[in-house]
């Protein structure tokens, strides 16, 4: 490896063990080389599946779990310069609930089949929560599972709880990446790691820039700013609640806040 390289790769390691180590600490300026600019936003549909005659699918999450969750994963993602806003957080009946604990084990597709019908855009990120099946999550076809009793193996500099692992993980799935059983590595499998490498992220953000519904940063700050001088409060107002969800302390993320904090008065 050239030494510029080895450098660069020495200081992203260490920018993301930290982020990974402190997840509530005060953003910076850039993560890992990712200034404001460079940010992707992606819409994340959350889905919390209930089901009266199956506890096996019954999420006992709720929304503060889920504004939790989220806020972990982007400072994973943030590393990729990619940040998940939430476009709606669904509690909703499963679908298709009979059998599920017989064909859950052999057939993927009875995972499918919980999706209620009236909820599956294809204009953004899905992520469905139930309470057990066989492993932590999986991704299918771009659709990604997660169990809400996940276990993780704990790696040195790993993430401190499993939801938002498990969720950063599958997400990198529907990015296209595959697993990569290094056990610091966001896709090894049952561990708490959360880095990426370069590659990875390379592959991550040329994968997010093909959907046309994924927006660019300084895009979605645009259209806000001409939103509100037209006194579109409510239309600018959602925009810059997707800003928000950047982890990073910067010039148009204060104003964000600021603009949403006043909005929501």
């Amino acid at each position: 490896m050239k030494p510029c390289m080895a450098k660069r790769a020495m200081c992203a390691a260490w920018c993301v063990m930290a982020m990974l180590t402190a997840l509530g600490a005060t953003a910076q300026e850039s993560t890992n080389g990712f200034a404001f600019a460079d940010f992707l936003l992606a819409p994340l549909r959350v889905h919390l599946l209930t089901a009266t005659n199956e506890p096996g699918i019954h999420t006992t999450l709720n929304s503060n779990d889920v504004t939790r969750i989220l806020s972990k994963v982007n400072r994973v993602w943030a590393q990729a310069g990619i940040t998940f806003y939430l476009e709606s957080l669904r509690t909703e009946p499963a679908a298709n609930t009979e059998g599920f604990r017989e064909n859950v084990k052999t057939n993927n597709d009875a995972l499918l089949r919980l999706r209620p019908e009236s909820s599956r855009d294809t204009n953004v990120f899905h992520v469905y929560y139930l309470k057990q099946f066989g492993p932590n999550g999986i991704c299918i076809r771009g659709i990604n599972f997660v169990k809400d009793t996940a276990s993780l193996r704990p790696v040195e500099g790993g993430l401190d709880e499993p939801l938002p692992r498990v969720t950063s993980h599958e997400l990198g799935h529907a990015l296209t990446l595959p697993h990569r059983q290094h056990i610091t590595n966001l896709l090894a499998s049952g561990m708490s790691g959360g880095w990426l490498n370069e590659s990875e992220i390379n592959q991550a953000r040329a994968a997010a820039r093909k959907k046309s519904w994924v927006q660019t940063a300084p895009g979605v700050l645009q259209m806000a700013d001409e939103l509100q001088r037209a006194n579109k409060t409510a239309d600018a107002g959602a925009l810059w609640q997707r800003i928000t969800h950047v982890p990073l302390d910067s010039d148009p993320t204060r104003l964000a806040r600021r603009r949403a904090e006043e909005l929501a008065r």
